[in-house]
């Protein structure tokens, strides 16, 4: 619409469809870190579609449908993904658990999202930490929180959640029929970011050690017995009353009392039954205590520790001296 000296004129504007192709109105960038479904969420919001209705849309229709896409994403999903939000493809399938060599210490989805808020003493799909979600520009889900042996948030040093704290429901985000934000729960509307306690030292130094072990696991390293690290802590069972139960198998409740009461040496409530999970859980239980944390046990190992004198002072690793250490351990192995 344009004020001309002769009246208004009126010139039709170029088609969206025109101009943007088949891209639809928002694209959204995935945030470090991020799950599938986070991001499907949250896509779905910003072109102001509820996620119940945007997985029909993607051709995923039914219950879960975001979290089965985060485990298995058919190719014409990816493409249809790709072709309309313009993000390279491998940047949309990174996102996936799929195929994953962590499967073993996933929390289990259940069938439908119904089951998800069942009794307290079953485990749900997914986790989170509350200051995450409170403190995030755009709130967003992690990777990393699917995690059975993840109890505690790495940054906050709180305790994780598995349900809304206010109905105790599981998530179920992707039943969502509102157009709401995902932070808030499906079934209550409360928000999620009710703060959570502080996990005890002890818990945070067992689960720093095994997420180090796993980031080794992931990066190629083998164990020698030939065993793979994620069977090894997903096939232990624990005494939980008159059950035998793995790990995977535990809410979230459950799971850190599992790991304070090994972390503090308590009533340590490993099955009767002698076997190699056991007998690794009880080594990685033992080794906890001392653990430092990867990067400085690498450093420590690596770097030449500096002289003492009367004013010296300790110094933490700097990036810097550590790719220079690695570059001259790849140089030393090419020399032998």
């Amino acid at each position: 619409m344009r004020f001309g000296p002769t009246g208004i004129s009126v010139t039709p504007a170029e088609r969206y469809e025109g101009a943007a192709g088949n891209r639809w109105p928002m694209s959204i960038m995935p945030a470090p870190g991020e799950l599938l479904s986070s991001w499907l969420h949250r896509l779905a919001y910003a072109n102001g579609i509820p996620p119940h209705y945007f997985g029909a849309l993607l051709g995923a229709p039914g219950q879960n449908w975001s979290a089965r896409l985060d485990r298995a994403m058919p190719d014409r999903i990816l493409q249809f993904l790709g072709e309309h939000t313009h993000i390279p493809l491998e940047d949309i399938a990174a996102l996936t658990i799929a195929p994953d060599p962590l499967a073993r210490l996933r929390l289990p989805l259940r069938a439908s999202p119904q089951q998800s808020c069942a009794p307290k003493t079953q485990a749900t799909w997914l986790q989170f930490c509350p200051a995450c979600l409170a403190e995030d520009e755009t709130p967003y889900f992690r990777r990393g929180w699917s995690l059975a042996t993840r109890v505690s948030c790495f940054h906050h040093g709180c305790r994780l959640r598995d349900r809304c704290p206010s109905c105790g429901g599981g998530l179920a985000p992707f039943s969502q029929k509102r157009l709401v934000p995902h932070q808030i729960c499906a079934r209550c509307g409360a928000a999620l970011c009710k703060r959570t306690r502080p996990a005890t030292n002890g818990v945070r130094r067992l689960e720093r050690l095994i997420d180090d072990l796993l980031r080794l696991q992931a990066a190629g390293h083998r164990m020698a017995e030939g065993r793979s690290l994620p069977d090894l802590l997903g096939s232990a069972c624990f005494q939980f009353g008159k059950q035998s139960v793995s790990i995977v198998r535990l809410p979230h409740r459950d799971r850190y009392q599992l790991f304070q009461k090994l972390a503090e040496g308590r009533s340590t409530p490993f099955e009767k039954r002698r076997s190699s999970a056991i007998i690794y859980w009880k080594r990685v239980v033992q080794a906890a205590p001392a653990w430092s944390g990867l990067v400085t046990s690498f450093s420590d190992a690596v770097l030449p520790r500096p002289k003492a004198g009367p004013c010296s002072t300790t110094a933490g690793p700097h990036l810097a001296d550590l790719v220079q250490a690695a570059a001259r351990l790849d140089q030393q192995r090419q020399a032998l």
